[in-house]
């Protein structure tokens, strides 16, 4: 019999801002395929693509440096990474009523629908796994129900989030815990056309 095919759409910024930043800091070495893989029945379903959707922060040299080495190591294992881009906003101070320009992410909420609905209509996956916490994501739970009711999808909440709506418009929800991530690290050094990558201080787990 033939297994369920499992597609995996994961929103890099929502899972970076919600737990990696500082609630595990030393868990940003994180092998998304690995992750992915704990949350399905390896005895009747089995990963085809998983998507990581994020951007580069350009104007910080360093810390885009750091992120496509990450991007780079991911790809070493078969994530696929769709980036969006960063555009300048302005806003107001609460306080002193002043204008400044921040920059804001774009087009990754975008980049996972399409991704997500186009994939659905070429009839790629069984179930798609949405790993992701934020709410505006939840059309297109709606929407691939609408246009393909024969498929799932499954949300895989970050820890500290609920996502109550996005959860309400999929068939089922699981929570990412601290031993998901711990069991889902990349080695400190992995090879990705021809050259080894090796894992930003800080980024990884140490060895006692």
């Amino acid at each position: 019999m033939a297994k369920t095919r499992v597609n995996v759409y994961i929103d890099g910024f929502n899972l970076y801002h919600s737990t990696l930043q500082h609630a595990h800091p030393d868990c940003r070495w994180l092998n998304l395929m690995e992750l992915s893989r704990r949350f399905i029945n390896p005895k009747t379903e089995e990963i085809r693509d998983v998507y990581y959707f994020s951007a580069i922060a350009s104007w910080v040299p360093e810390r885009a440096k750091k992120h496509l080495l990450y991007i780079y190591a991911l790809r070493s294992v078969g994530v696929k990474d769709v980036l969006g881009q960063f555009s300048l906003r302005e806003r107001k101070c609460r306080l002193c009523g002043g204008s400044y320009k921040s920059h804001e992410e774009k087009k990754t909420d975008i980049n996972i629908a399409v991704t997500l609905l186009g994939d659905a209509v070429a009839d790629k996956f069984d179930t798609a796994l949405i790993l992701s916490g934020d709410s505006d994501l939840a059309p297109v739970a709606t929407k691939l129900k609408q246009i393909c009711p024969d498929k799932k999808t499954g949300i895989i909440v970050p820890k500290g989030q609920y996502a109550i709506n996005l959860r309400q418009n999929a068939d089922f929800f699981k929570k990412i815990q601290t031993g998901d991530l711990r069991k889902s690290l990349l080695p400190s050094q992995v090879v990705y056309k021809g050259k080894t990558i090796t894992a930003p201080q800080g980024w990884l787990i140490q060895e006692e």
